[in-house]
């Protein structure tokens, strides 16, 4: 329809017409429809009129407008969640990348997106129901310092930090049996070595830090450390995760969850959850005749993303990136920043979803991995930047063959891969 020319003329006069509305007049005319007209003016009601005839037309014209003015006054002032649901528009995080990686970097969101209907305006329509998929938030409520701390005017990225504490791969487990395991934490916890670690990473210039999956007895079990001393450690860290079981508000069934939690200058801002439960043969020296399936609950899961203006921050626990899912919402939601707490022996699909973030969002990921045997092998981490090189867009490192192991990567996402990793204290 929209190639027709008089059809373009009245869509793009609905939608100027729309645009130049307060979001404050649009709130007005939600209110109370019936003062419509007075709210946003006769001849925004005369041209929705005119155009109604050729519907979706009129609907078309006024989302437009509203994303071409309304919803931008509303979102550089929101400091609030919002839950992705079908049909709303979704703003792009954006952001200048480094004069390093200008030469050849992946695709900007708006290109990407040549062709929409919302097109060149700087959103994209949600398509995902969370009626039938994992909920998605959008998290405004750190927006400011969110991204004050992943992007600055120096057009730099920040330092990300991969942690592996020696662990000697020893796993305690609460409960296994008829195919089932649950309730997994490390043999040998040490909140010592584990401040030691993130100090290292301060130290190193990384402003965020990430654990690896089940590298905690409980998924709280650093937060008061870094409450009473947030300045000795990077301003962003994604604890790892831990197993923990808490009974449902409503008297359901009881929650069994692989939590991960994630801190803002000593504050816990958000949590994720594992929805894709971990099927292995081995837990660090224990084997089992068959794969034993993590017994978590079914409850429906919901992803929050930090959000700021230049920043979208996702985190998402190992399994969670071999679905197709779980990583297409995090695309979707716009996720530029991607940390993943992990316990995997091998590479597998991982590089894809990292990829993905680093392709269509030009983004940033980072996964750490738990040091599996007493020699700290098999050691990997894994990265991805947004140049398009594929040789340079993303690396899974196995610490250059040294014994033992190291236990702290640091990524430079201004540089391209594998040479952007250094491995402070080695």
């Amino acid at each position: 329809m929209s190639e027709d020319e008089r059809t373009q003329e009245e869509l793009d006069l609905i939608e100027r017409l729309a645009g130049r509305a307060s979001f404050s007049s649009w709130e007005e005319a939600v209110r109370d429809p019936s003062q419509f007209e007075a709210s946003l003016g006769g001849d925004l009601a005369a041209a929705i009129k005119r155009a109604k005839i050729r519907q979706p037309l009129d609907h078309l014209g006024v989302l437009r407008g509203l994303c071409r003015g309304p919803l931008q006054e509303f979102l550089a002032t929101t400091a609030g969640q919002i839950e992705l649901v079908k049909g709303l528009p979704v703003p792009f995080a954006t952001r200048p990348l480094p004069e390093a990686l200008d030469a050849d970097l992946t695709t900007t969101r708006d290109t990407l997106k040549d062709g929409d209907l919302l097109f060149p305006l700087p959103f994209d329509i949600y398509t995902h129901d969370p009626a039938e998929e994992l909920r998605v938030i959008l998290d405004f409520r750190h927006a400011k310092r969110l991204d004050e701390l992943t992007w600055d005017e120096k057009r730099r990225l920040p330092r990300i930090a991969t942690l592996h504490p020696t662990g000697g791969g020893e796993f305690e487990i609460d409960r296994k049996g008829h195919g089932r395991f649950f309730g997994v934490r490390p043999a040998k916890w040490d909140i010592e070595a584990i401040k030691a670690l993130l100090e290292r990473a301060k130290a190193a210039g990384a402003r965020l830090a990430v654990l690896p999956e089940l590298s905690l007895p409980e998924p709280g079990a650093l937060e008061q450390e870094l409450a009473l001393n947030p300045d000795s450690y990077p301003e962003i860290v994604v604890a790892g995760s831990a197993h923990w079981e808490v009974a449902a508000a409503d008297r359901g069934p009881d929650i069994r969850a692989n939590e991960s939690r994630v801190y803002l200058d000593g504050e816990c801002v958000m949590a994720a959850r594992n929805h894709h439960a971990y099927k292995p043969k081995a837990l660090g020296s224990e084997t089992f005749d068959k794969p034993q399936l993590e017994d978590l609950s079914k409850e429906q899961k919901t992803i929050v993303v930090l959000s700021g203006r230049r920043t979208r921050l996702g985190v998402a626990i190992c399994a969670d990136l071999l679905e197709t899912e779980i990583p297409r919402l995090l695309v979707d939601a716009g996720v530029n920043l991607l940390l993943a707490p992990a316990m995997t022996p091998k590479v597998g699909s991982f590089n894809t979803p990292l990829t993905e973030i680093a392709g269509f969002c030009q983004g940033v990921a980072a996964v750490a991995n738990t040091r599996w045997r007493d020699d700290g092998k098999p050691f990997l981490c894994m990265f991805a930047v947004p140049l398009s090189d594929p040789g340079q867009q993303s690396a899974a490192l196995r610490g250059d063959g040294d014994n033992p192991a190291p236990e702290l990567a640091v990524l430079d996402p201004n540089q391209p891969l594998p040479d952007a990793v250094t491995w402070p204290g080695r």
